[in-house]
């Protein structure tokens, strides 16, 4: 077959531009231009198999800030494996409006099912992160949306979604995301409103879910449009997929690890429900929901959660206070907090290792959020955001950024002593960027100083105005 597919695009309603488009099949290629007129563009990953011969599902990524190139690519061989097309817009950005986002995913949404075959039945969203609540808010406002894949994030808003016509929601999260518990939370509200989902869950601390996960993701889709009616059953994928399933449950029970057994059967049950009897595996979840261990496990780690949100609770009550009064004097209590979350992280029982993570994980979400809120008031409070970096520095000390931020703000307020304190600080966790610290805003003055010249040249060798003897 030819590597290149051929479209002519010469009346597309949305105005792309009315010469012939060259695609490669099995490559990404970025920047396709909405129309020549407009500012918009989109990235596109065509199956090397593609023909315009039949109808494919596709597959929307939404992200923000040019992430969307690195997502399509992560999906790309898993897409190629399932036969799915991909297509990301380049304009979406988390600095702008839900409306304007919405918008520019639109102008994709509509020249990619424009210009391809693409089976309306079949059309999916996915985000990671904070736009996996852009990506689960786009069917409200486009309905033929059929199913969201969220890694990390929740339902961007729970009361939009159109139960009597419900997508299909499958989220993907680690156990040591911060996020863990709230999709947890999430999947049971979902179960009381009696909308489609799954929850897939990550064991590893990437910032990225595993490619096993991605290709369940997609299997699922495509049962769902099998049960839905929109997709010919297909009973060999079906049995592969259930046989595979039922080893893997198989092996969980072997291994004692029965609260992922009973998780994996509970789901097994509700995706089989349409095409297998499931007898035999209800039976099963209820021995397991009988059985010793499995009540153990169950008690521990409900009490892990007790702990993990008692912790969560102080630390967002503790936050505001102190940043709004200026406690700086509580600082020392907050890096008492950050040897606990790392005996937490440490452990030897897995559930408190993975609450540790969960927890300094919300603690710099949490600061991250007030930085923000600090930073968009009309009238910034300076000393507020003196105490959210310094914390920031504390329990995220491998972030150089607020370390600058505070050397900034101090020399500005002729503070040359928490400036050069924060640089000695900065340095010792690994800092290296000479030149930076030379062009810092407010820091004319500062720069001059033996001391911080001292710093430099001890730590770097790069020190720019030492006094010769």
């Amino acid at each position: 077959m030819k590597k290149l597919v051929l479209l002519l695009l010469a009346f597309l309603s949305l105005q792309l531009s009315a010469q012939e488009l060259k695609l490669k099949k099995g490559a990404v290629v970025d920047n396709i231009k909405v129309g020549d007129s407009l500012p918009y563009s989109f990235s596109l990953l065509l199956p090397s198999n593609f023909t315009v011969n039949k109808k494919w599902p596709v597959v929307f990524i939404v992200d923000y800030n040019n992430r969307e190139k690195q997502v399509i690519r992560l999906m790309a061989s898993i897409a190629e494996e399932k036969g799915y097309i991909l297509a990301a817009s380049n304009n979406l950005n988390d600095t702008i409006s839900i409306s304007k986002n919405i918008l520019a995913f639109t102008k994709t949404f509509n020249s990619v099912v424009g210009m391809l075959p693409i089976d309306e039945n079949q059309i999916y969203t996915t985000g990671f992160n904070r736009a996996g609540r852009l990506a689960s808010t786009i069917p409200a406002f486009i309905s033929n949306i059929d199913g969201v894949l969220s890694y990390s994030s929740t339902v961007g808003n729970i009361e939009i979604i159109n139960v009597k016509k419900p997508y299909q929601y499958i989220g993907i999260v680690s156990g040591y995301n911060f996020n863990y518990t709230e999709m947890l939370a999430n999947k049971e509200l979902l179960n009381k409103l009696k909308i489609p989902n799954q929850l897939l869950i990550e064991e590893s601390r990437n910032n990225w879910p595993s490619t096993n996960n991605l290709a369940t993701a997609l299997d699922l889709f495509k049962m769902s449009a099998m049960a839905k009616g929109n997709l010919a059953v297909d009973s060999l994928f079906i049995n592969n997929n259930y046989n595979t399933t039922l080893t893997t449950i198989n092996k969980l029970v072997a291994a004692n690890k029965l609260k992922k057994a009973k998780n994996l059967i509970d789901q097994t049950i509700m995706v089989y429900k349409p095409f297998k009897k499931i007898d035999s595996l209800k039976d099963k979840s209820n021995a397991l929901r009988k059985n010793k261990i499995y009540k153990s496990l169950k008690r521990a780690e409900n009490n892990v959660w007790f702990k993990e949100q008692s912790l969560k609770n102080d630390f967002a009550y503790y936050v505001e206070e102190d940043a709004y009064t200026h406690n700086f004097n509580n600082l020392g209590w907050w890096a008492h907090q950050t040897k606990e979350i790392d005996r937490f992280k440490n452990s030897t029982n897995q559930e408190q290792q993975k609450m540790g993570y969960r927890l300094e994980g919300y603690l710099v979400a949490l600061t991250n959020d007030y930085i923000d809120t600090v930073l968009a008031e009309k009238n910034t409070d300076y000393d507020a955001l003196s105490f959210l970096y310094m914390l920031k520095t504390i329990i995220a000390p491998k972030d150089y950024d607020p370390y600058l931020k505070i050397i900034s703000l101090s020399a500005k307020n002729n503070d040359f002593g928490t400036s050069i304190f924060y640089l000695e600080e900065l340095l010792k966790n690994g800092y290296t960027d000479a030149d930076k610290l030379y062009n810092l805003e407010s820091t004319t003055l500062l720069k001059l100083t033996p001391e911080y010249n001292a710093l430099i040249e001890k730590y770097l060798k790069k020190g720019r105005y030492i006094l010769k003897e």
